[in-house]
């Protein structure tokens, strides 16, 4: 999918998109996990790689481990890392920085495995979650905006809507963990809507859905404010290195 955040004008770099989002059901499991096995696992790294290992197993497209294997160790080569975010430096593409060989891949791949249970202990194994993007169209569809038959302007808010959501991962207020996926969805279709200028119910139809006044005005104003902190957070490591164990996150705290 494109369109992991949403900008009001459209112009947001692209290379925010390219950083990803961080899954709301994994935000809540402490780093101290990695703790567990002692002197094996690489917190940042490796619990990182188990959290999207997991998540893509729970996806329309899920990926092998030999897959995030590859993709970790071209991430940690030095070529790459050296030269991130200019993927195109000269050296970066040579395989043989990031090749690995099959006792290498089923050491990592053995470490990946072991990491993922570890998560899904920390888990409880509960890895089904409630997204309020269903709910978002479904409330749209409740509202009216797609009867009879959809159009350009609800192809819009539709988009817009989910764009917001997904926006509201990135949240330093951690919304997705704080307020229920319903008063997410509101909001978000709330914000949509009058960026969309689409017209909406004049009454405080929002009630209908169980979300009051004061969490709606909270939810609007932190969606609202994601594509400035992701602006900043874009401008903050654009030239810096993302640690990715204990010692590089050591090094940037006493940076």
């Amino acid at each position: 999918h494109k369109q992991w955040y949403c900008s009001r004008d459209s112009t947001l770099d692209p290379k925010v998109e390219a950083s990803g989002l961080t899954a709301p059901r994994f935000a809540s499991v402490p780093v101290e996990i990695g703790l567990q096995i002692e002197g094996l696992i690489r917190i940042l790294q490796d619990v990182s790689a188990a959290a999207i290992y997991i998540t893509t197993k729970l996806s329309a497209e899920p990926q092998s481990p030999r897959s995030v294997c590859n993709v970790y160790a071209f991430l940690l080569s030095d070529p790459v890392r050296k030269s991130f975010p200019d993927l195109t430096a000269n050296g970066t593409n040579d395989p043989k920085s990031y090749y690995l060989s099959e006792g290498d891949y089923h050491a990592v791949r053995g470490l990946l495995l072991q990491t993922e249970t570890i998560v899904l202990r920390a888990l409880a194994f509960e890895v089904k979650i409630v997204t309020p993007h269903h709910l978002a169209m479904t409330y749209l569809q409740t509202l009216g905006v797609f009867a009879p038959t959809p159009s350009s302007q609800s192809r819009a808010v539709a988009a817009r809507t989910l764009g917001h959501l997904n926006t509201a991962l990135f949240s330093p207020q951690l919304i997705y963990i704080t307020h229920q996926p319903t008063a997410l969805a509101v909001a978000a279709i709330y914000l949509a809507s009058r960026e969309t200028e689409v017209k909406l119910p004049s009454n405080e139809w929002w009630e209908v859905f169980d979300v009051d006044r004061e969490d709606l005005g909270f939810l609007v104003v932190a969606m609202r404010s994601c594509e400035g902190w992701v602006r900043n957070e874009h401008d903050k490591w654009l030239d810096r290195r993302c640690p990715l164990d204990v010692s590089e996150l050591e090094q940037e705290l006493k940076g």
